[in-house]
């Protein structure tokens, strides 16, 4: 794992979970953080992830939030005051301790809008409809 990985070891689970729903999907709707939250969880319940939320987030190159070149400290500064951020935690909250359905439909996969990475093409597309600008599959 890279120097970003080491650092972010060490900060609580939950506080990961939200900083990732900022990093990735900060600028979406409440459902499109939600839904990149169920995506985490999908994962972790998944045999072929690791069973732990930390496990998922951090493992290379599967969230660009986190990637070295793409990390922003401040995703996990708690910003009270800011509606993304509550945003970002009432997702994560839900979801972590499994009060919130999966409405991906199963997805374990996403990409934004403008990018077709080339593992989309073996993909299924998810049946969500949510205003966003993620892509959702499972597979």
């Amino acid at each position: 794992m890279g120097a970003v990985d080491l650092d972010l070891q060490s900060v609580d689970e939950f506080d990961l979970l939200v900083a990732c729903l900022r990093g990735e999907a900060e600028g979406e709707p409440f459902m499109g953080k939600l839904a990149i939250a169920c995506v985490i969880r999908n994962r972790v319940k998944d045999k072929r992830w690791p069973d732990t939320y930390r496990g998922v987030m951090l493992q290379p190159y599967q969230f660009s939030c986190f990637l070295p070149q793409y990390f922003r400290p401040q995703t996990l500064k708690h910003d009270w005051d800011k509606s993304y951020w509550k945003e970002c935690n009432f997702a994560a909250f839900g979801v972590y301790h499994d009060w919130v359905r999966d409405i991906t439909g199963g997805a374990n996969h996403y990409h934004a809008f403008g990018v077709h990475p080339k593992w989309a093409d073996d993909m299924e597309r998810a049946d969500i409809n949510i205003a966003g600008h993620h892509i959702f599959y499972k597979g």
